[in-house]
């Protein structure tokens, strides 16, 4: 079984998309080996033999199908719209199929069959244009070669029973192409609602995650984030701090200026705050005007120095409120280290007692149980 599998992959690569791609091609190549044999089978049931151009015919047909095989395995069709080329095989085998028609005599009847499996491989993948175009490319493709073999070869291929075989393809390939045409519209259709259902659920987790004012993560995620921190600190046995930050005399600025300007403040506050933090620190939305600090990997004396210097940006931020005269803000910190083993709850309780610390001892200052 492992041998299979090796083929396989040697055969098909280790890509889904292109697996996918070759083994369609695959399954053409195969179809086309079979026409091949099946042709070549009837010439000598007929009591004939191939003639030169029957193995021109078999030598175009199949090497034809290798070159896309190769074109589609070495990643050459990367490049291309359509990496798969399904256009252009579905032209090529309408030609070998026209031409095999020339090539069957009494049994050119088989080719009809043929070349509707040859249009269903695009069923699923054209799009209506091209499939419109397909059909009346095959049209005139089978219309020139039964008007040349009636021509030329009239006792084999008799004009009248050329003309109800063109006919029937006048009919029955427009009748292909409006399918192919339905499923296209039908797939264009899922495929606008599947995008619709990513963009509604990305809202949703959006809504779930973000805080609406702020655009920083909620209560609900940061509570997430955290337990995450806990379970890699209690598996690799790293340090990490939390700081909760809240805003000093909030109230006044709601009081004086409005809750539009209140907002605008918080807003300030989050893109500053943002700003001042490493990449890796996580700043969220506590709730009101509270916020909350995951400092991943970070030793206490550390998370200390990170809430001071972020602390000092805040107090020199000037914001506009479209007052006379910008609005500046002041924020007090309580940050804690996590300890092994401890419960968050813990944790949260004692940055919060520390909050309150710093607002005791003045407000505007970062308190640690360093």
């Amino acid at each position: 079984m492992s041998h299979l599998r090796r083929l396989g992959t040697l055969w098909l690569g280790t890509d889904a998309n292109q697996r996918l791609r070759l083994r369609q091609t695959s399954l053409a190549m195969l179809l086309m080996v079979v026409s091949v044999s099946v042709l070549h089978f009837a010439v000598e049931l007929a009591g004939g033999r191939a003639d030169a151009l029957l193995w021109v015919w078999s030598v175009f047909s199949l090497g034809g199908m290798v070159a896309f095989y190769t074109a589609i395995r070495s990643g050459w069709s990367l490049r291309l719209d359509d990496p798969s080329m399904t256009r252009e095989q579905i032209a090529f085998a309408l030609t070998s199929a026209a031409l095999g028609y020339a090539q069957a005599g009494p049994l050119r009847g088989a080719c009809f069959p043929v070349l509707n499996l040859i249009l269903m491989f695009g069923m699923f993948q054209l799009r209506a244009s091209h499939a419109y175009g397909l059909c009346m490319f095959a049209l005139a493709l089978f219309g020139g070669v039964m008007t040349t073999m009636a021509v030329r070869q009239p006792a084999a291929y008799p004009p009248a029973v050329e003309m109800g075989h063109f006919l029937m393809l006048a009919f029955m390939l427009p009748a292909v192409a409006v399918l192919t045409a339905r499923l296209s519209r039908i797939r264009r259709r899922l495929s606008h609602q599947r995008a619709e259902l990513a963009r509604a659920l990305t809202q949703l987790q959006a809504i779930a995650t973000r805080d609406e004012l702020t655009g920083l993560p909620n209560r609900r995620q940061m509570q997430a984030l955290m337990d995450q921190e806990q379970l890699r600190s209690e598996r690799h046995g790293h340090d990490f701090c939390i700081a909760i930050i809240d805003f000093d005399h909030f109230k006044h600025v709601n009081d004086t200026h409005g809750h539009a300007a209140g907002d605008t403040v918080l807003r300030a506050f989050a893109q500053a705050g943002q700003a001042a933090l490493r990449a890796s620190d996580v700043l969220a939305r506590w709730g009101g005007e509270e916020f909350l600090v995951l400092l991943p990997e970070t030793p206490l004396p550390l998370a200390g120095a990170g809430m001071e210097r972020l602390r000092q940006q805040v107090a020199a931020l000037r914001i506009d409120i479209g007052a006379p005269q910008p609005v500046s803000i002041t924020v007090s910190i309580g940050v804690t280290g996590h300890r092994p083993g401890e419960p968050l709850a813990e944790a949260l309780e004692r940055a919060d007692r520390l909050l309150y610390q710093a607002k005791s001892d003045g407000r505007d200052r970062v308190c640690s149980d360093a």
